[in-house]
């Protein structure tokens, strides 16, 4: 009986970070996502199959790589959209090469009219989705809204360029 409760507690606690719909036939995400969830569910296999096409650019993962320690990126997508199907799979891609700890990574699901149901991501001025947000201790250092200017890895490797030349 115990377990049972126990089961059904953390069964309701995880169906309120998430909540999945379908919209066209496709499953729209909201709230907090984990990338396991991506990976292992058979609605997105556009995110699997996305993240192995992906060819990224080993001199700009490396200098990602480099300062990884130094950011922490918050992603706000609509898994049904496909500028968002197109930039997730590259920008996982790139944080995996590049040894980025999935600690650093916050991924939010958006509803059509860029609602997350999160407070945190909701409060971060989204006008268009998808957005991947460049942060250092907090302060937003720059983003990648809608498609990249050229990769991903080359839009983020910009910011963070940009960021280190800036004098504290």
């Amino acid at each position: 009986m115990r377990l049972h409760t126990v089961l059904l507690g953390c069964g309701l606690l995880l169906s309120s970070v998430t909540m999945a719909q379908s919209v066209n036939g496709n499953t729209q995400l909201k709230g907090k996502i984990e990338m396991k969830q991506l990976i292992s569910d058979s609605a997105f296999a556009w995110f699997y199959t996305g993240v192995n096409r992906y060819d990224a650019n080993t001199n700009m993962v490396n200098y990602i790589k480099t300062n990884k320690d130094k950011i922490q990126l918050v992603a706000l997508v609509n898994t049904t959209d496909d500028a968002s199907k197109k930039l997730l799979p590259a920008f996982y891609k790139v944080m995996i090469l590049a040894s980025v700890p999935e600690e650093s990574i916050h991924l939010y699901g958006a509803d059509n009219s860029g609602n997350t149901g999160n407070t945190v991501a909701d409060g971060y001025k989204v006008k268009r989705l998808p957005v991947i947000l460049v942060m250092r201790d907090g302060k937003e250092e720059g983003r990648i809204s809608g498609s990249p200017k050229q990769t991903v890895e080359d839009d983020l490797a910009q910011i963070i360029m940009k960021m280190n030349n800036k004098k504290d």
